[in-house]
């Protein structure tokens, strides 16, 4: 259970900076603990490039789970200043939904328990 905790944390982390980086003027981070899934809902509000982050986004948060993987890697989120790093985030969640118009960009990662 703890490391479940964990998880959810870097994760939290690794889209807090990414977020950071692309110059957020507000950021609000949503944290839904359910029976069957845990839901991160992130809105990021006046970024630099909007499109940019967009695109990056979906490449990244695009990748298969790979649970196997996770119970390895998840550790190293948040530790290395590589953007690559939400590809691991990708790897740990089940589904991402990305909305966004010029202003802001509303993000839902889901994982299954």
């Amino acid at each position: 259970m703890r490391h479940e905790v964990k998880k959810i944390s870097k994760m939290v982390d690794e889209l807090t900076t990414f977020f950071l980086e692309h110059q957020a003027q507000s950021l609000e981070i949503k944290i839904n603990n359910l029976v069957d899934r845990e839901i991160i809902i992130v809105e990021a509000i006046a970024l630099d490039d909007m499109a940019l982050c967009v695109k990056r986004l979906q490449r990244f948060l695009s990748y298969p789970r790979e649970r196997e993987m996770e119970e390895y890697y998840w550790e190293l989120a948040g530790e290395t200043d590589s953007s690559e790093e939400l590809g691991l985030v990708g790897t740990m969640i089940d589904e991402a939904n990305i909305g966004y118009d010029e202003e802001k960009i509303q993000l839902e990662l889901i994982r299954r328990k």
